[in-house]
């Protein structure tokens, strides 16, 4: 071969070999679909805590509406037997207006009184007038009274009124956010394929089991043990009729908002529970904190509250609550899609315990 065509073969055979090295590896399937079901998982965990947080916002919100509608029926209520009797009140007075009109007034009826020739007579009439005289002031007195008593109640309407309108609103803002949220998620595990899906639902098997690993061995390690679950092994009756009956609401629906009693949140859920067993609980989660002492890790007894939040060190981010079964074991409801069940305790998010049955 000349030098001519040597060099245009292994030009050729250089362009090839560059144009082989250049080209791009083909992607490998599983580990895309994987990065993405990872992704997914996050994005979906993320979106249901901040659904939570919304939901529970939204039941506060609606807590202080029952309140205000509560207090705005009770005051007009008042101010409807207020007015009727400031309008008796007014047809005795217009009475006694006519009957001292009809008379020439006060002095003419005293006048009257006191005609007569026997002395004590005289002084008798004299004492009547001055009853009847003073009857009239205490008339005009409570006429007063109850007409300041409307203005009040008027007042106390009118704020009741605005405070009633001002809480729907939010209300109905904070439910939207709950659907903005939850419309979210939806949307994204719709856009995953069947593969992503997969291996999401396996991704959060495997971090629910770690969790609840996490949660045994954080236990084990704080001096506690992983006693008996159920309302058998519960500390006292208080405790066994909360746990009692939650076990009666295993398969209903999750349902934000929801108190029962055939759907519940999962604040709705520890209120129910407890309500059957005698304790009033708040209505939110993060109230629900402050209504007992907070046991350690060591020292959780069945029926205890358990809490997670989006910041540990601080319980006003708390959002989720579920009542402990004992072993390690608690029974939830846990976020929409889901149904009211029992479940391993996980750590991740777990910011602590309240006992309620132990409120002073």
């Amino acid at each position: 071969m000349t030098p001519a065509p040597r060099l245009i073969a292994v030009a050729a055979l250089l362009t090839t070999s560059v144009g082989v090295l250049c080209r791009p590896a083909a992607a490998d399937p599983l580990q895309s679909a994987q990065t993405r079901a990872h992704a997914l998982a996050a994005e979906v965990s993320h979106l249901q805590d901040a659904a939570e947080v919304a939901s529970q916002r939204y039941d506060a919100v609606e807590e202080k509406l029952a309140r205000a509608v509560s207090t705005q029926l009770s005051d007009g209520q008042q101010l409807d037997s207020v007015r009727n009797a400031a309008a008796s009140q007014q047809a005795v007075l217009d009475s006694q207006a006519q009957l001292l009109y009809e008379t020439g007034g006060q002095s003419t009826m005293l006048a009257a009184l006191v005609t007569g020739t026997n002395p004590l007579d005289a002084l008798e009439r004299l004492r009547l007038a001055g009853t009847v005289l003073d009857y009239d002031s205490q008339q005009v007195e409570a006429a007063g009274q109850v007409v300041d008593h409307a203005a009040t109640l008027e007042s106390n309407d009118t704020t009741a009124s605005h405070a009633v309108l001002g809480l729907q609103a939010q209300a109905t803002r904070a439910a939207a956010q709950v659907q903005r949220l939850l419309a979210s998620a939806r949307s994204a595990l719709a856009s995953a394929t069947a593969t992503v899906r997969r291996i999401e639902a396996a991704d959060a098997a495997a971090a629910a089991a770690a969790g609840a690993q996490a949660f045994n061995t954080a236990v084990a390690a704080a001096g506690g043990t992983l006693r008996v679950s159920g309302s058998d092994a519960a500390p006292n009756a208080t405790a066994a009729a909360a746990i009692a009956a939650a076990k009666t609401r295993l398969g209903d629906p999750y349902v934000w908002g929801a108190t029962g009693p055939d759907s519940f949140d999962c604040s709705g859920l520890t209120q129910w529970s407890y309500a059957h067993a005698g304790i009033t609980l708040p209505r939110t989660a993060a109230e629900q904190w402050n209504s007992g002492p907070h046991p350690s890790l060591s020292q959780l007894e069945p029926g205890d509250l358990l809490f997670w939040a989006l910041n540990t060190s601080d319980p006003a981010t708390i959002h989720h609550v579920t009542i402990y079964l004992g072993g390690g074991m608690m029974i939830a409801a846990p976020h929409t899609g889901e149904n009211v069940q029992i479940q391993p305790v996980y750590m991740t998010g777990f910011i602590g315990a309240t006992r309620p049955w132990a409120h002073s």
